[in-house]
């Protein structure tokens, strides 16, 4: 029976007094007794164990555990040590889940006996406006490998990296002793494409099921910007290794995908600026883009990192003139 089938999700919680109780309620009023919380607090310094105390007493099937401040990918881990479902589901403590969120996933999880990883959409919610996550479909709404899931993504520049997009099942994250990365940035770029590597059965969904809250001040918009460049370039060699050991499509759209990245957070961070020239190795862009498109770009910054930047606001300029 579908009901025996349970969900953990895993909601980190660091200093999020103000939303954490939306947060947990937009699970616990939702899930029909098909899913345990696991809420981590990691080390606040805010009102938010107490909160997390307060909700355990509140809700059914909630669980805390409080630890020291370690990080987004520590308290994640935390969560999966001790996590309970057959599946696992990540929520970020800011954020919430649509109604019926765990009941969807589980009807497709038993539609499709055999899951690793099931894959669905949100919504970016930037208060003034609300865009899909997930801009286009990757599939047809059959099963594939992770291997040919991936190349379908980096094909169509579609890959979204965000753990709250995915539910996993359990059992294949303990064999595959998948883990996030501890100590860094931009954890999960480097755990979502291993992830799917390493599954033999990927379903994606077009469901809207999770809200990804933009706030200003939230820990996406407010972390140290070096250590935020130094952290991706470093995960973008170990990807751009990682594709080395795959099959030669695979490989081509697996780099093409990591110099998109390198090029899009040379653009974001103003690369040319004094303060950050030293993080860019203009060689390691050399030898990895698949399309002319990012050929060009890949030259343009060769060429000059200023005109680089100026080039991508003129074409962001004349796009929103149309």
């Amino acid at each position: 029976m579908i009901e025996q089938i349970r969900i953990s999700v895993i909601v980190p919680v660091y200093n999020v007094e103000n939303y954490l109780e939306t947060c947990v309620e937009s699970i616990a009023l939702q899930r029909d007794r098909l899913a345990e919380i696991l809420l981590v607090d990691d080390g606040s310094t805010d009102g938010s164990s107490r909160i997390c105390d307060e909700l355990v007493r509140k809700y059914e099937g909630i669980r805390v555990i409080h630890k020291e401040n370690g990080g987004l990918s520590s308290a994640r881990n935390a969560g999966l040590e001790e996590a309970k479902g057959t599946y696992v589901l990540f929520v970020d403590s800011d954020d919430y889940l649509e109604p019926g969120t765990c009941r969807i996933l589980l009807d497709h999880a038993k539609d499709h006996e055999g899951l690793d990883t099931l894959v669905f959409n949100g919504i970016e919610d930037f208060g003034h406006k609300k865009e899909p996550m997930r801009q286009k479909a990757n599939l047809d709404g059959s099963p594939v490998s992770g291997r040919d899931y991936l190349v379908k993504c980096y094909r169509n520049r579609n890959l979204n990296v965000e753990a709250c997009l995915y539910m996993y099942r359990r059992a294949f994250l303990e064999e595959n002793r998948l883990r996030f990365k501890e100590g860094i940035l931009h954890e999960d770029v480097e755990f979502t494409p291993r992830a799917l590597l390493a599954a033999k059965k990927v379903l994606e969904i077009q469901d809207c099921l999770y809200h990804y809250m933009i706030r200003e001040g939230s820990i996406s918009t407010s972390r140290n910007k070096e250590k935020n460049i130094r952290d991706l370039f470093q995960t973008l060699r170990e990807l751009s290794e990682l594709a080395e050991q795959q099959d030669e499509e695979l490989c081509r759209w697996m780099k093409n995908a990591v110099v998109n990245s390198c090029l899009n957070m040379v653009y974001e961070a103003r690369m040319y600026r004094k303060e950050y020239r030293k993080l860019l190795d203009k060689r390691f862009l050399l030898g990895k883009a698949a399309t002319r498109y990012n050929q060009f770009r890949v030259c343009l910054c060769f060429l000059n990192v200023h005109l680089y930047c100026l080039v991508n606001d003129m074409s962001k300029w004349f796009s929103g003139k149309k």
